[in-house]
């Protein structure tokens, strides 16, 4: 499993990740500015339909001024699928060009200075029958919208409201009649805290009109009256009425670091989300007793101790609850939470919400009827998991890819629900995990499974455990590669794909026929990570159906870098500077027939890591445990006794003399140990500043990196349960050996103030 390895570094930087080609960077910000207020900016990438590229997995959008005098508090925001959202504060008086890069491409707005213009200023109730805001309006008081009466907000409106710094009275927008904020997509409308650092109360819907939302941003709220799950303020309150949010940001809900408030509460009302992004906050939205239609949104970066959800959907009595498009991205809980409700989740992507100690599941359904169509969920500690109170809980699955850290799908129980009155239906899925398929209570709760990919043998017409040949699950590329068991696996009986062949398993439908020729870069991996000046090895492969491949040529970026005639097609590049590069290659028939690759991403660091924020350098010293040991999961605690552990510098290993600490390789002879342990201490101040943590890793063959206790990252490891026995996926390459070093963007929450413990084994 390892012969040694290198963690060379952990800290605050971002580095971009590429993925497929796109045909424009949409940016979208107010168009003017008030030095020091928080600015909020909306970038995503779309494809060359004009849809968002939600393929594009992780990537960076560095942002840039080109005014002397101004700056940005930040100049980078994460991308996730193809969409990412922040809150960036403008230092300077004089307007600018913002521009927005993603992998090359940009898009530029212009952004006029606000600064000394005059604030309207407004409390109470709202007079007469309509309201007209424009221009800046700062609120000071609590404001009503009284019955009968229509707030007109017009494009390119700044609404501050005045905050407060801790408890539940912030100011409030009470909404009687209706609001009418109609931002442009050139003109978006803010509503935010007149000082970043004080939050306001809510925007509360009472037995209200309806109301529309398009076009804006809302931020800093969530100083208002705990309620539901969380116990916290939501930014939007809506009791029996009608809202529609079109084109909407509501994120941010923070407070010294720490989010305080939820996206929103509703009861007795009927919402709608269109094109909307809800992000850092205690909670998604919290729906009960309302119908929800909520498509192509994003629900991001929920994080809290417990019932951090994306969204939580419960008690519809008989109302119609749809999410549709969306995509639901890292969490501390789950991603999507229903009680007693019957839900439909369709084409929807559910990423990393990967919380071990909150068994933090894709979707969690308690009672009900939940189903799930063309769905993809990747990196969840658990993927579906369905329990019963008494009431039957239904649990239906169709042509979805599961990619789940523990268990794939489960009929669960649990204290107050051990009742085992469940049913579950799959259909032309693929489900990856450690345990495939889970039954607390006896295999007959999965009614039926038919024509599934499974990592485990089950019962049922058409299943296989095949492996299901993903094109790159590091890069978030589960598509099926050629030859994939998983393609024209399904139903026979069910409709025919939209490409007319039979019915595929899984999320993506592949092409009908194997493609005549294929090539993939198979090392380096995407997110690779060097350290230059320094000679990359670059390997592909690539297969024909008929013929022979000619030659493989690999670019970087529009620059031949160099070709090979032979299997296996190697080349290697020397003297890569520092820097981002995005890599493909092209293979050849001499028949004229020519495939590309898909892109790989790699980055090139000075030989000190990144020059500032560093915590744990390369060539830090270690402690470790090298006597193949079955030290069972305590040790991964960040309180757990490492005294009696030996001490080395890195890299760690041994067989191949480049180490700095040699360890022991196994008890004698030929025989070697699976695993061996490593923890590195080390302190933190203000962790609340940090905003992006990034860990590298020099590994072969394998490893798996805890911080506090917390897993954040495993490398060419399978997706199971890890024992001291477990072995790495594959073999290393051999610049794994020597410069790849695996990179991955972890939550900054896991840090906290004083001792932080990174752990690894390997």
């Amino acid at each position: 499993m390892i012969k040694r390895f290198c963690l060379g570094w952990i800290g605050i930087m971002l580095l971009g990740l590429t993925a497929p080609a796109m045909a424009e960077v949409k940016l979208i910000v107010p168009a003017g500015y008030l030095p020091g207020i928080d600015l909020p900016i909306r970038v995503e990438v779309r494809d060359g339909t004009g849809a968002r590229n939600g393929e594009l997995w992780n990537a960076e959008a560095n942002l840039t001024v080109d005014q002397a005098g101004v700056t940005l508090s930040t100049n980078r925001i994460m991308m996730r699928n193809g969409l990412g959202t922040a809150l960036v504060t403008v230092n300077g008086t004089a307007s600018f060009n913002l521009t927005a890069s993603v992998n090359g491409e940009k898009a530029v707005r212009t952004i006029s200075s606000l600064a000394g213009q005059t604030l309207g200023t407004v409390n109470g109730t709202l007079a007469g029958p309509s309201t007209v805001w424009s221009g800046l309006i700062n609120i000071t008081g609590n404001v009503t919208v009284p019955p009968g009466h229509t707030l007109s907000i017009q494009p390119g409106t700044w609404i501050l409201i005045n905050g407060v710094a801790s408890g539940a009275n912030g100011i409030r927008l009470t909404v009687n009649g209706s609001i009418q904020s109609l931002g442009t997509e050139a003109e978006p409308i803010m509503i935010a805290s007149s000082d970043p650092n004080l939050n306001w109360g809510q925007i509360r819907h009472d037995n209200a009109e309806p109301s529309v939302y398009r076009y804006t941003f809302i931020s800093k709220a969530g100083r208002a009256q705990g309620e539901g799950h969380t116990s916290s303020g939501p930014a939007l309150r809506s009791s029996n009425s009608t809202l529609t949010l079109e084109s909407c940001v509501i994120s941010d809900l923070t407070a010294a670091g720490a989010t305080i408030g939820k996206i929103a509460q509703a009861s007795g009302s009927t919402l709608t989300f269109r094109d909307c992004v809800m992000a850092r906050a205690r909670m998604g939205p919290e729906i009960a007793g309302t119908s929800l239609l909520c498509t192509n949104s994003y629900l991001m970066e929920m994080n809290g101790p417990d019932d951090a959800d994306g969204i939580y959907l419960h008690s519809a009595g008989g109302r119609q609850l749809t999410l549709s498009g969306c995509v639901l991205a890292f969490g501390d809980d789950d991603a999507v939470d229903t009680l007693d409700s019957g839900v439909t989740i369709e084409n929807c992507i559910i990423r990393d919400w990967s919380n071990a100690s909150e068994d933090a599941k894709g979707v969690s359904a308690f009672n009900g009827e939940v189903s799930l169509r063309r769905c993809l969920i990747a990196n969840c500690f658990a993927g579906v998991a369905t329990k019963s109170s008494g009431a039957l809980a239904v649990l239906r699955i169709d042509r979805c890819t599961i990619s789940a850290i523990d268990k794939g799908v489960s009929a669960a129980t649990k204290s107050n629900a051990s009742a085992g009155n469940i049913n579950i239906y799959m259909t032309n899925s693929i489900v990856r995990a450690a345990d495939a398929l889970h039954s607390d209570f006896g295999p007959e709760k999965f009614v039926s499974v038919n024509y599934c990919n499974l990592s485990e043998v089950w019962p049922g017409a058409g299943n296989t455990t095949d492996d299901p040949l993903f094109m790159n699950i590091a890069s978030g590329d589960y598509r099926l590669q050629p030859g994939s068991p998983a393609i024209d696996g399904g139903d026979p009986a069910a409709d025919l794909d939209s490409d007319g062949s039979h019915r595929d398993m899984g999320f993506y439908v592949a092409q009908s026929q194997p493609l005549p020729l294929f090539v993939r870069i198979s090392s380096p991996e995407n997110g690779a990570l060097f350290i230059g000046p320094t000679n990359i090895n670059l390997t592909a492969t690539a297969t024909a159906m008929t013929g022979s491949v000619a030659r493989v040529e690999f670019f970087q970026g529009i620059r031949k870098i160099a070709e090979d005639t032979s299997s296996p097609f190697t080349v290697t590049w020397n003297n890569v500077e520092v820097g981002e590069y995005t890599l493909r290659a092209v293979a050849s028939q001499t028949s004229g027939i020519v495939a590309t690759s898909a892109p790989v991403s790699i980055s090139v660091l000075s030989s000190q890591g990144p020059s500032t924020n560093v915590v744990v350098a390369a060539g830090s010293e270690w402690k470790y445990l090298d006597n193949g040991s079955d030290q069972g999961t305590a040790w991964r605690q960040a309180t757990f006794d490492d005294a009696a552990w030996k001490t080395g510098r890195a890299q760690l290993g041994y067989g191949d003399g480049d180490e700095a600490t040699v360890i022991t390789s196994g008890p004698g002879g030929t025989t070697r140990y699976i695993t061996t342990y490593f923890r590195r201490a080390f302190t933190m101040t203000d962790v609340a500043s940090v905003t992006r943590l990034t860990v590298g890793l020099l590994r072969d063959d394998g490893g798996v990196v805890y911080l506090n206790g917390t897993e954040v990252f495993r490398s060419n490891m399978p997706a199971t349960n890890i024992t001291y026995l477990t072995p790495s996926s594959s073999n290393a390459t051999p610049a794994d050996e020597t410069t790849n070093f695996y990179l991955q963007v972890i939550n900054p929450a896991l840090l906290v103030e004083g001792r932080n413990v990174l752990i690894l084994d390997e």
